[in-house]
């Protein structure tokens, strides 16, 4: 009997040492391919390159009135450039441009020089700078606001469209940023915005009728809101559909080190591959 229950028992003896040296042999190999991956780049294509592209998609990260916002805010370069167009056709005396001066320099060239000797005290106008400038920054401020973004985010969004879109942006190709500009146009601006938006909700309530009249609603919603207006329309119009990408550039440590070896005494620059921001357009 004894030695029946030792030979039956045998079998399962040797599969029992079987599974654990199997186990023992994928423990093995599998912080082997470990060690392996921490001190050699793996052989796939990014090998042959100086560096490798993270790609992130923004919108995924992004709510809904961030989405909303940055939207408009790319329909807004519509109503900009047609205000560069506009400034480009009134005379000198209004908008301060000298045209012939202009065309002597390229558009790079003139950008550098007027950025670099600004912000300077300008000359326009009383109502160009005080009336024209702040009613522009609260059209910023409104574009900010109708999508429920709250005010102090949407004084920060005046600020960056009135300071980097606009006077370190378009207008800089024609001349050099304004002190009284970069100051009045999203400060004064903003508390006309916020007034702005409170007569917008009043019209809102009033279903955006005006002594009895929708059309007198329909301008002033305009009025209040242009470039809202415009934005909304343009994204009717097209259904253009808006995908954000940041992209990272990190540098290909196999491939750095092999060109450092070639390369000693000039070696490679990755700092201008950090990052990006990458909008793909769909209609």
């Amino acid at each position: 009997m004894l030695k029946l229950l030792l030979f039956t028992l045998l079998p399962f003896s040797l599969l029992l040492a079987n599974f654990e040296e199997n186990i023992y042999q994928d423990v093995k190999e599998y912080k082997t391919k470990q060690l392996l991956q921490q001190q050699f780049t793996p052989l796939d294509l990014n090998i042959y390159k100086d560096y490798i592209i993270n790609d992130i998609n923004l919108n995924e990260k992004m709510s809904q009135k961030q989405k909303d916002t940055i939207e408009d805010t790319i329909y807004m370069q519509v109503f900009m450039i047609g205000t560069m167009g506009t400034l480009l056709l009134l005379p000198e005396s209004v908008s301060k441009w000298d045209v012939s001066e202009l065309d002597d320099k390229s558009l790079s060239q003139r950008w550098n020089e007027n950025v670099q000797a600004g912000p300077v005290v300008d000359e326009d106008d009383w109502a160009i700078n005080y009336v024209g400038h702040p009613v522009s920054g609260a059209w910023y401020y409104m574009v900010a606001r109708n999508n429920h973004v709250d005010p102090f985010n949407s004084f920060l969004y005046s600020v960056f469209i009135s300071t980097f879109i606009w006077e370190y942006g378009y207008e800089a190709f024609a001349e050099i940023p304004s002190v009284q500009d970069l100051i009045a146009t999203p400060l004064v601006g903003s508390f006309i915005g916020e007034g702005f938006f409170y007569l917008q909700s009043m019209l809102d309530e009033n279903r955006g009728i005006i002594w009895g009249s929708q059309n007198l609603g329909n301008i002033s919603y305009f009025f209040l809101d242009p470039i809202g207006t415009v934005a909304t329309n343009l994204s009717n119009f097209f259904d253009v559909s808006v995908t954000m990408r940041f992209q990272t550039y990190q540098a290909n440590i196999s491939q750095s080190r092999q060109m450092q070896d070639i390369y000693v005494d000039k070696p490679l620059q990755f700092a201008q591959f950090d990052y990006g921001v990458i909008m793909d357009f769909k209609f």
